[in-house]
């Protein structure tokens, strides 16, 4: 068979073309390029063939849902993702290695009510994540910018680069934080 490195990545290369660099280095897709290597040398075709499958599918939720250089544009919506809290944000300006983003004025479904379980110290909601948001711009939100990481493969800041973008507006707050 065919050198199965070079199968996954003509075939990430061909579907999703300028963004393919990115999904290449994504550590997902490479564990499970390398466990195709390996089935490949124990010659377990089967094995090789879920593991390609697998990598194909790691590649689209890379695409779907991770920000890269190739795929962001001005006026995209995005999350910004803090410790368990997210926060909408809308793209404001691009240069080759940041992004800059606005914060979204987010308003919460008025018939989401939050159920709680009293006990311990505090209590415990259970349905945090129903709830949901309508956006709109906010031209008074905060602004941020964050940069690229090679290193890492996404935009990133916080000093420690605990703070992480994907794409979409997806506010979240963690009533059990």
């Amino acid at each position: 068979m065919k050198d199965v490195r070079c199968i996954i990545e003509a075939k990430i290369k061909e579907t999703y073309k300028e963004n393919s660099p990115y999904i290449l280095k994504d550590g997902t897709v490479n564990a499970e390029i390398r466990s195709a290597e390996l089935f490949g040398a124990e010659g377990d075709q089967k094995m090789v063939e879920f593991c390609i499958d697998e990598a194909l599918k790691a590649a689209e939720v890379f695409n779907e849902k991770r920000l890269s250089p190739a795929t962001v544009k001005v006026g995209d919506g995005v999350t910004v993702h803090l410790w368990s809290d997210a926060h909408a944000c809308t793209v404001i300006k691009l240069t080759k290695c940041s992004i800059t983003v606005q914060r979204d004025k987010a308003t919460l479904d008025p018939n989401f009510k939050p159920e709680f379980i009293i006990g311990g110290f505090t209590a415990h909601c259970t349905n945090q994540d129903e709830q949901s948001h309508t956006y709109e711009p906010n031209p008074n939100g905060a602004i941020e910018t964050y940069r690229w990481s090679n290193k890492y493969n996404c935009y990133q800041g916080g000093g420690d680069g605990s703070i992480k973008l994907s794409k979409g507006r997806h506010e979240f707050y963690d009533y059990n934080f």
